[in-house]
């Protein structure tokens, strides 16, 4: 038998970094469906391209006629690419972990090398910011879901 890596303690982690990646999934399935709104098909090359690309792509065809709702839109695309970046970090970074004398492991939190920092310091995604960006990534992906009709007024 295996013996876990982690401890109980820590499973909140492993819930919160499983909803961020579904968040997430559904974050990129957004894009895609806004995509073929607008160009009535899935073959065009923006379809395929990074996270980042695709917002881009909708950012700049959102209808302007409605300046309230273009304002929410700009807002909801300035998250979605925060998004993308922490997306990266979440995925790819190491965790701080504690070693313990049973060879367990308790989990401090997610190591982020590419910090905002000018001094290139390393910071520590804790569990409480985690769960914010678990809400906010649900919050977005709702909202991209929600643009559908916005870009189906301009259908391909």
């Amino acid at each position: 038998m295996v013996k876990p890596l982690f401890n109980a303690e820590d499973d909140e982690w492993v819930t919160m970094v499983g909803r961020y990646v579904l968040n997430m999934g559904a974050l990129e399935a957004a894009t895609r469906l806004l995509i073929v709104a607008i160009d009535g098909t899935d073959a065009t090359p923006i379809f395929s391209g990074s996270l980042s690309s695709r917002i881009g792509f909708l950012r700049k065809r959102f209808p302007r006629a409605d300046q309230m709702r273009h304002k929410w839109a700009m807002n909801t695309f300035m998250v979605a690419e925060r998004h993308a970046a922490f997306r990266n970090v979440v995925c790819h970074s190491p965790l701080a972990v504690t070693g313990r004398s049973d060879g367990t492991f308790h989990i401090n939190g997610i190591l982020n090398l590419q910090p905002c920092d000018p001094q290139n310091v390393a910071e520590l995604v804790t569990l409480e910011e985690l769960k914010g960006r678990v809400n906010e990534s649900a919050a977005a992906s709702r909202s991209l879901l929600e643009m559908q009709d916005d870009f189906g007024k301009l259908g391909g």
